[in-house]
């Protein structure tokens, strides 16, 4: 392993801050910030420890003091890493390129600078199974690409992407098989634009039938190719109709509902969909209880339905709902909130005899598949 410096300790005005306005080619690695959303206090890469509460580096047996300095460690073709969380739980992965951590706030911020390949097949991993079709790995590495371009070209911070799902899902190189790499090199460079620009993107599990449009997930209003279209082929069969979730069923508890909903159970009359969007999902449901009524828009009331019951009891907007002796039963469709690509609905598109190109204009209409597309970075 080459510890740049043992550990290069590079200010962060000097190494990790691009010039304003410099054009980025796609192809240049991207830099993603690990382990976000989670406390690291201690980091561990062949045998060089690194330690938030002491704020030091240990290597050779020796000790250095790492200030508000950056630690660069890069290792060739990989790096095995070992963290502790404030938790005491450990995370063990393995991450190419090069690292760069920091202490900040007393925990430790660790960036990855990774080649925007390597990114595309290690987020496939997180997304789809390697055994579908290959169009729709294709597709999806598509997808995945331009997310990260535009989110680059968007960052005003010293990393583009988190590696949690408030971007995308990146474990580094576990998980990655042959297939995986064959789609994103297969479609080296290749990004969706809308007038010269990476398009925004979004894609989710299963949309049961039909795609939704963004206004339904961001409140403004949607590019032309995030209006929501129809899944289904000629027949009428929904491409994602072999989704494990395509339609779903579960019951709710009056206790359960109460907490979604903030209605004592005791008191809690009825759930009712009262407005909904042009794809059929709830755009608006009315609780009634304690002698009032109140209104909640449907995002924010699927959102409540993950955090109270978990991921999979109320999987998507798309839904009915009736009230039974011991609480409410629903009836849906899909996985996700539904917006741009439906993954298994590129799957069956795929199935079908469609192209990755083919499956990507179906759900992005009017894009167009570009590719060594070089940027102003904004800054």
């Amino acid at each position: 392993m080459t510890l740049a410096a043992v550990a290069a300790f590079v200010p962060c005005v000097a190494r990790c801050k691009p010039a304003l306005a410099q054009p980025v080619d796609q192809e240049s690695p991207l830099r993603v910030r690990l382990f976000a959303g989670v406390d690291i206090v201690r980091l561990t890469a062949g045998g060089v420890q690194i330690d938030a509460a002491a704020g030091t580096l240990r290597a050779a047996n020796a000790s250095q003091a790492l200030g508000s300095q950056i630690v660069e460690l890069s290792a060739g073709p990989l790096l095995d890493v070992s963290v502790l969380t404030s938790t005491g739980s450990t995370i063990e992965r393995r991450y190419p390129g090069a690292l760069f951590i920091q202490v900040q706030s007393g925990m430790l911020r660790v960036i990855n600078r990774v080649d925007a390949e390597t990114y595309v097949a290690s987020v496939l991993a997180s997304e789809v199974s390697p055994n579908w079709p290959i169009e729709s790995l294709r597709a999806q590495a598509v997808a995945i690409r331009t997310y990260a371009a535009h989110a680059r070209i968007l960052s005003t911070r010293d990393y583009d992407v988190n590696d949690d799902t408030t971007s995308q899902v990146y474990r580094g190189l576990d998980g990655i098989t042959a297939s995986l790499v064959s789609a994103a090199n297969d479609t080296s460079g290749q990004i969706l634009t809308a007038a010269g620009l990476p398009a925004t993107i979004y894609y989710s599990s299963s949309c049961g039938g039909h795609t939704a449009s963004s206004l339904e997930i961001t409140g403004l209003p949607p590019p032309p190719y995030l209006l929501g279209v129809p899944d289904a082929d000629p027949s009428g069969r929904p491409y994602c109709a072999s989704a494990p979730y395509f339609r779903w069923t579960n019951s709710v508890t009056a206790q359960a509902m109460s907490r979604i909903v903030d209605v004592p159970a005791d008191q809690l009359d009825g759930v009712t969909i009262t407005e909904r969007w042009p794809d059929g999902r709830v755009k608006t449901i009315t609780v009634s209880g304690s002698g009032a009524t109140t209104t909640f828009d449907g995002r924010t009331f699927y959102s409540r339905a993950l955090i109270v019951l978990g991921y999979k009891v109320i999987p998507s907007a798309l839904f009915d709902v009736t009230r039974n002796g011991a609480g409410f039963d629903f009836i849906g469709h899909g996985v996700g909130h539904g917006v741009g690509m439906c993954q298994w609905g590129a799957r069956g598109r795929a199935d079908a005899g469609m192209s990755a190109t083919q499956i990507l204009a179906a759900y992005f209409p009017g894009t167009v598949v570009s590719a060594d597309v070089v940027v102003m970075k904004r800054r």
